[in-house]
């Protein structure tokens, strides 16, 4: 019998379906219960044609459950709800394969599964809706076989007409009725998860005292702005010992919850290296003059070199203020990287590092760079 395109596209959406789900079960494997926010959009990506919803995916499943005594309970699938709008598909125990080479689902099987069970559901469907508009269909609706030993049973004319698979049904192909068809196949059930089933009374509990707390604050603040309004020193005195008794804590509470809106409301502070990076910047000039007379004091030549351990030590005891051994580092691979790179360069051979100074490529404005890189307040 010949489907409909609507119904072949829903076909096709439990091929994309079965496929998307094989995927998913390859890379995370069947213990893992799948959320259904995840697995959607891979069906839809498959299928090609639209958004896939959750009433799509309880529709395929549900197709099932017509045929599921026909396949022996093999891979069924179960939707649970584990609160918070997270709807998971999960495989029974007995459906999941053992060995590590064996195939998580069997796609062709299921998907002739499906194929039998919605055609079979279509074409007992269309019968009874040929049943009711035909009144003569309606007066055959039941036949008396030939008279034998015993008594006599009478045989619905639907046995024997969707038994045959000669019988020639004219399907409607009106849309309208076709989507009535849609509408009355069954749906997968969504049962709640038994952890969520535990925690429920805890959150409601939860959810109970918050709203006790906003109900609480709303009373005080009214009860504050009648205060307000009353006059007479006696009322103000007592209503602002009744507000006091009654908004102490959640006064604080609000006090607390400003003070972390405030503060998640301001920048980020720096971080640990970029505060010595900064550092390391505001003594650039210094440690670079250093560098300029340890460099002409060591020859006339053009390029000058240094060794890192070396050059730290002559800075250290050159400089005016204390500096220690990984900010006259961190200074040094400053200049040679940004603050003046044709000047300083750095020469790594494994753990080694030697600095090489080029006296000819002496920057001239040393102070418009580093305020260029964020240092301020240069003397």
């Amino acid at each position: 019998m010949e489907l409909p395109s609507e119904l072949n596209d829903l076909i096709v959406l439990y091929s994309s379906f079965l496929t998307a789900l094989s995927l998913h079960y390859a890379h995370n494997g069947t213990s893992t219960p799948v959320d259904l926010r995840i697995l959607a959009p891979s069906v839809a990506s498959v299928w090609g044609k639209r958004k896939v919803t959750l009433e799509d995916i309880r529709l395929c499943l549900g197709v099932m459950v017509v045929d599921r005594a026909q396949y022996g309970q093999e891979h069924v699938f179960r939707l649970s709800d584990y609160g918070q709008g997270k709807i998971c598909l999960e495989m029974e125990r007995r459906s999941r394969s053992s060995g590590i080479m064996d195939r998580h689902i069997d796609e062709d099987a299921l998907k002739t599964i499906f194929m039998e069970g919605l055609e079979r559901s279509w074409k007992n469907w269309t019968y009874s809706q040929i049943q009711k508009k035909s009144p003569v269909a309606q007066k055959a609706s039941t036949t008396t076989p030939t008279k034998k030993r015993g008594r006599p049973r009478k045989i619905k004319a639907t046995e024997t007409a969707l038994d045959n698979p000669n019988t020639n049904i004219e399907a409607p192909s009106d849309p309208s009725t076709i989507s009535v068809f849609i509408a009355q196949l069954p749906r997968a059930e969504i049962t709640v998860c038994a952890s969520l089933s535990k925690v429920a009374p805890l959150r409601e509990k939860g959810r109970k005292r918050l709203q006790d707390l906003k109900d609480d604050a709303l009373h005080a603040r009214t009860q504050k702005e009648k205060g307000r309004v009353i006059k007479g020193k006696e009322n103000k005195a007592q209503s602002k010992i009744t507000i006091f008794a009654s908004t102490r804590k959640l006064d604080l509470l609000d006090r607390v919850l400003a003070k972390q809106a405030l503060q998640a409301s301001l920048p980020n502070p720096p971080s640990a290296a970029e505060l010595q990076r900064k550092a390391a910047l505001q003594r650039a000039e210094e440690v670079l003059a250093v560098l300029s007379l340890l460099a002409a004091g060591k020859g006339l030549g053009q390029r000058v070199s240094f060794s890192m351990t070396a050059l730290v030590q002559s800075l250290q005891g050159s400089v005016r203020s204390p500096i220690s051994k990984d900010e006259a580092i961190r200074c040094v691979e400053l200049l040679a990287e940004e603050v003046a790179p044709g000047y300083v360069g750095l020469v790594r051979m494994g753990s080694m590092c030697s600095v090489v100074v080029n006296q000819a490529a002496r920057p001239l404005d040393l102070r418009k760079n580093l305020v260029a890189l964020g240092v301020e307040c240069l003397a």
